[in-house]
């Protein structure tokens, strides 16, 4: 019986470690989802490109700073941000600098 138990104990544990694993959005599928939202938005962009430095994670939201290069050749910077409640993206908006 204390073999069973224990294994009860160390299952339960495992599942409570592991459970941020389970978490609905990643980092990198969320700046996939903004990448997604940006071309459908402005489809004749050159690039697009996220600035990982300036990326952020709260318990509420991803915030990414993408660089797009524009058609004519002008360069912008626009805010990106995930609403991790609901995996959808929030806004999409210039960067002020």
């Amino acid at each position: 019986m204390t073999r069973l138990s224990s294994l009860a104990i160390l299952s339960a544990a495992a599942i409570a470690l592991a459970a941020p694993a389970f978490a609905k959005m990643s980092v990198q599928s969320a700046e996939s989802l903004c990448k997604s939202e940006i071309g459908k938005q402005q489809p004749d962009l050159k690039s697009v490109k996220v600035d990982k430095q300036q990326t952020k994670a709260t318990g509420a939201s991803f915030v990414y700073t993408f660089k797009v290069k524009n058609a004519d050749d002008s360069a912008a910077k626009l805010l990106c941000t995930v609403d991790r409640s609901t995996d959808t993206v929030a806004s999409i908006a210039p960067a002020t600098n």
